[in-house]
């Protein structure tokens, strides 16, 4: 078994051990947070499913590099793409970059010129048929500034979509949603990966987790975001692995 499924595994027993009992004893339906116009967070997927698709996800790999991504965002992300066509995305966690080379090849299908640069505090290896569009840096999510700096930033053609896929802790990823928001123009994404771990009843782990760090930052800037609902709930309300996270600037 190769060191990066046997850690996924680790990670998953940690997760989820006595998820449904946890899940029932905590009150899921009180831990939610609460947003902006009374949206909610529950969604059609039954938490026994959801982790059955997290366990799923952890031995799927593309072009033979693992890619760890909940395959309701396969086919939102492919949508995405072709409806926005982002000349530059910003992934925060890489992994081992197998959503990256996804990205990137979907660019390329859909004859779209973009760039894309994936952030990881553990730089993955790179793997080899990556183009030079395709940049992999060093970085802590919990403070992009010394990464993604002015330099940097100013060689990302417009628009941009943000991807926040890093440690799903709550400070992280609030981190990563303020650093972007004086940067983000109108009609460009910040997608939040993961907040259906609140669904699951894990993000106590997380200290909130996603849902947590949203419902926050939507209470501070909500007044110049939305929750982009022709994603969030395509196959139905909230059914994705990113419940309210797909976020579009006014």
């Amino acid at each position: 078994m190769s060191d990066w499924r046997r850690e996924a595994i680790r990670t998953l027993k940690f997760l989820f051990k006595e998820p449904y009992r946890a899940w029932r004893r905590a009150g899921v339906d009180r831990r939610m947070p609460a947003l902006p116009g009374g949206r909610g967070w529950r969604t059609a997927i039954p938490p026994k499913l959801h982790i059955s698709l997290m366990h799923g996800l952890i031995g799927y790999t593309y072009r033979g590099v693992p890619m760890e991504k909940h395959p309701v965002e396969m086919a939102l992300y492919t949508r995405l793409l072709w409806e926005v066509k982002p000349r530059s995305i910003i992934e925060i966690g890489t992994r081992a970059a197998g959503t990256t080379a996804w990205l990137s090849d979907h660019l390329r299908t859909f004859g779209i010129d973009g760039r894309i640069v994936s952030v990881d505090i553990n730089v993955p290896p790179r793997p080899a048929f990556l183009p030079d569009t395709v940049k992999l840096l060093q970085g802590d999510a919990n403070d992009l500034a010394p990464t993604l700096t002015p330099a940097v930033l100013s060689e990302l053609p417009r628009p941009w979509l943000v991807i926040e896929d890093a440690s799903h802790t709550y400070q992280a990823t609030l981190a990563a949603l303020r650093f972007f928001d004086p940067l983000l123009r109108s009609g460009e994404y910040i997608v939040v990966e993961d907040a259906n771990m609140t669904e699951m009843g894990v993000d106590a782990r997380f200290d909130g987790g996603p849902a947590r760090s949203i419902a926050e930052f939507l209470q501070e800037r909500g007044s110049d975001y939305e929750i982009d609902t022709r994603y969030c709930d395509q196959y139905g309300r909230n059914v994705t692995g990113n419940p309210n996270g797909y976020l579009r600037r006014k």
